[in-house]
């Protein structure tokens, strides 16, 4: 019988500790969530209405991919690209939070996203538009934030320094005014509908924003409470299963091209990204170096956006 030479035993050992790291690197989850450049979409292919025109040329949504729950072999792969970030989970969504709620929270953003790009368009075009909100409510807690023992899941904000707010993006706008490190006075009504409601005056201290470097957050995740909207044009925007408010400021710029006489794209291919209030503000851009990635391969020739 032949002996297994000493370097065969070797590589075979090595082989399967290699596999075994690999399977383990494979399964075990970090804690972190990752963004990447997603795809592109034509925004003029989710508007009808028999009041819309063509554009002349392409406004372009420019999207973000997630991925939750991120793998030590992922996470490797994602340090390794550019074009790939990784962030705290937590500090993305509620550990209590699931898959489902999630999704319906950021398609809650969406349609408030929309309906007030369409707010804005209409307005500056003179139409006689109507549009509602609550305040934000708070859908959850991000820990180690300002918001953690200040705010409770469940308040709605109504004011922040004063200022009142009816919707999530008019908070954003209002957050995006400080730094890192400021404190904000917030109104908050606790106890919605409820008969213990009360109006309380609640001061919390930014932080950074858990994706966008060196801009400030509270430390919530939220949504827009008992929003409404009566528009006298016809307009339905379908954007299937693309959730989250960024969307805004080019559903605004291609509202605002259909339902009028300007040619505002003059044959251009303008991509985009950024929430919009509606006072018309453009809010914080999320993702912004994974949407660039993605204007460039689809050869955006202009790209909109905030900072």
């Amino acid at each position: 019988m032949r002996r297994v030479p000493a370097w065969a035993w070797v590589v075979g050992i090595l082989a399967l500790i290699l596999g075994a790291l690999v399977g383990w690197a494979s399964f075990s989850e970090t804690g972190y969530a990752s963004f990447r450049p997603g795809p592109v979409y034509e925004i003029a292919e989710f508007v009808e209405g028999e009041e819309a025109t063509e554009l002349n040329g392409e406004t372009l949504m420019l999207t973000v991919i997630p991925s939750y729950d991120v793998t030590v072999l992922e996470a490797i792969w994602a340090d390794l690209n550019p074009a790939v970030d990784l962030i705290d989970l937590e500090r993305v969504r509620d550990p209590e939070e699931s898959d489902e709620e999630y999704a319906e929270r950021q398609r809650t953003n969406m349609a408030v996203s929309k309906e007030t790009a369409e707010y804005v368009a209409l307005d500056r075009l003179g139409y006689d538009v109507t549009i509602t909100g609550g305040g934000v409510l708070v859908s959850g807690i991000i820990p180690e934030t300002g918001a953690v023992g200040v705010l409770e899941e469940g308040d709605v904000v109504i004011a922040i320094d004063g200022v009142p707010v009816t919707q999530h993006l008019e908070a954003v706008t209002e957050i995006y005014k400080h730094e890192v490190g400021d404190d904000l006075e917030l109104t908050v009504i606790r106890g919605v509908e409820t008969d213990e409601e009360e109006e309380l005056t609640l001061t919390v201290t930014l932080v950074e924003h858990q994706i966008e470097e060196g801009q400030p957050m509270i430390g919530f995740l939220a949504t827009t409470y008992n929003w409404g909207f009566e528009s006298p044009v016809d307009i339905e925007i379908d954007q299937g299963r693309i959730g989250g408010p960024s969307a805004g400021l080019m559903y605004t710029i291609t509202l605002l091209d259909m339902l009028s006489d300007d040619d505002l794209l003059e044959g251009r291919k303008v991509a985009g990204t950024g929430s919009i209030d509606r006072n018309g503000g453009v809010g914080p851009i999320g993702g912004i170096k994974q949407k660039i990635v993605g204007a460039d391969r689809d050869g955006a020739d202009v790209v909109f956006g905030s900072r």
